[in-house]
């Protein structure tokens, strides 16, 4: 086994209950406005959101990723179907109803070209839901540059609700809607400091929470 291999089994020994936990929010928003069909999981990891979507919302799911040693895990472990490479390159076959990025876009160097690739394998009236650290939060302001949005050697995007809907109108779509969460709330004061804690709670039931969903529709 290689070491990124055992990393990731490792990864996924640790924190699979948390990570699928995590998935539930993204599940919630992708049933609202698309309750069947066929999704597209870009930057799918190990497949989390992929195997909860798959097994409890009965969607028919495709993933892709560069990580030759995530997607091996999620096709061999998980048994998902998963594809290895860079979805801007990637050719598929078939059309989706639904693509998915769970903290993807904010890596992305240029993400309007990006956006416009998902709208060509999208079939038309098919929609996006993706989700990105929201820098207008008040976690962001509360934490400053402890935050976790916050990775200059990771992140080359700091993204509002304002300027993310801005970005899917520039490459086409139309949006739907842009709504705020956490990563924080609600999985309990004892998983952070309580004060971190006490405003990602506050944050997230006022609208102003530190992560965001965007769900936008392919005319």
């Amino acid at each position: 086994m290689s070491k990124d291999a055992a990393y990731y089994r490792r990864f996924y020994e640790e924190q699979s209950e948390f990570r699928r936990r995590l998935t539930i929010p993204m599940l919630q928003v992708l049933a609202e406005f698309a309750s069947t069909g066929q999704i597209l999981d870009v930057g799918c990891g190990l497949g989390f959101f992929l195997d909860v979507a798959s097994r409890h919302g009965g969607y028919r799911c495709v993933g892709i990723d560069m990580s030759t040693a995530a997607t091996d895990f999620a096709r061999c472990t998980l048994g998902l179907d998963v594809r290895t490479g860079d979805f801007s390159k990637e050719r598929f076959a078939e059309v989706f109803d639904a693509i998915t990025m769970n903290h993807v876009l904010e890596h992305i160097s240029a993400p309007v070209p990006f956006l416009e690739r998902a709208r060509t394998v999208l079939a038309p009236g098919g929609i996006v839901v993706s989700s990105s650290p929201n820098f207008a939060g008040w976690l962001a302001r509360a934490l400053g540059a402890r935050w976790y949005g916050l990775q200059p050697s990771q992140h080359v995007w700091q993204f509002t609700p304002a300027s993310y809907a801005t970005l899917f109108r520039r490459a086409g779509f139309s949006v739907l809607a842009v709504r705020t969460g956490s990563l924080y709330y609600p999985w309990g004061p004892g998983w952070k400091a309580p004060a971190v804690w006490g405003v990602a709670r506050a944050a997230a039931i006022l609208g102003h929470g530190d992560n965001m969903f965007l769900v936008a529709r392919r005319p």
